[in-house]
């Protein structure tokens, strides 16, 4: 199975408030969510703020800001999985009753031709509603599998995926589901290495931050590490 990392608290209930609560008034400039999806147009019904839109600026801003806040250990999480280079500005959706996106890969370059283009190695998908207050909607991943992942996280909780990876979002039968989504271009654009990287990363961090070394972190990093040297010579032996 591809990449996939949950990071629960991915952004903090300040901050998810603070978003949640300017996406309620009514001068939001939500659009046709189709704008964005270029020959998937047709499987995806939802809305997005304007792409265009000085709100979509500044949640950007504000997201990016949390994401690169090396203080909290989502942030340094996210950076361990990711080691992004280059991140994209914030897509803000919201899908009511009825909308949904069907299967369907995101594309591996954003901003084609232009100073601001990307290779999209890894995609995040941030919660924003509560799920209680929801019904459907559910992130599927690997959805080209029999038994797919699927996620309904916590109001302010992430997942990271492949972006190579087929994925939809099942249709929303009650209620409203926000979310944010964006794409990072990793500085390892090599998928096996990138997970590596991540994994020694966590054994290092662990280390570092644990002085005493209870148990059960000894236990993980024997892990992390036996996974490490398997994957080491699947790759060069």
């Amino acid at each position: 199975m591809p990449f996939i990392y949950p990071i629960p608290d991915m952004l903090s209930p300040e901050m998810t408030a603070r978003l949640t609560a300017r996406l309620a008034l009514s001068d939001v400039p939500w659009v046709d969510g189709k704008g964005s999806a270029g020959r998937d147009a047709t499987k995806k019904h939802n809305q997005e703020v304007d792409p265009t839109s000085k709100l979509r600026f500044e949640i950007a801003g504000m997201v990016q800001g949390a994401l690169t806040d090396m203080v909290r250990k989502q942030a340094l999480q996210l950076q361990y999985l990711a080691d992004p280079v280059k991140m994209s500005p914030t897509l803000i959706s919201r899908t009511g009753v009825g909308g949904g996106y069907d299967d369907h890969v995101d594309n591996n370059h954003l901003s084609p031709h232009t100073p601001n283009e990307m290779r999209a190695d890894l995609s995040m998908t941030i919660f924003l509603s509560d799920p209680s207050s929801y019904d459907g909607g559910e992130l599927v991943i690997d959805s080209d599998m029999a038994f797919a992942p699927s996620f309904k996280m916590p109001v302010g909780s992430a997942v990271v995926y492949a972006t190579t990876s087929v994925h939809r979002v099942n249709p929303v039968t009650r209620g409203d589901r926000l979310a944010a989504v964006m794409w990072f271009e990793s500085r390892i654009s090599d998928p096996h290495l990138r997970e590596i990287n991540a994994d020694l990363l966590e054994c290092l961090n662990a280390l570092a931050t644990d002085p005493g070394f209870e148990q059960e972190s000894t236990k993980r990093v024997m892990i992390k590490l036996e996974k490490v040297r398997a994957n080491l010579i699947k790759g060069f032996a």
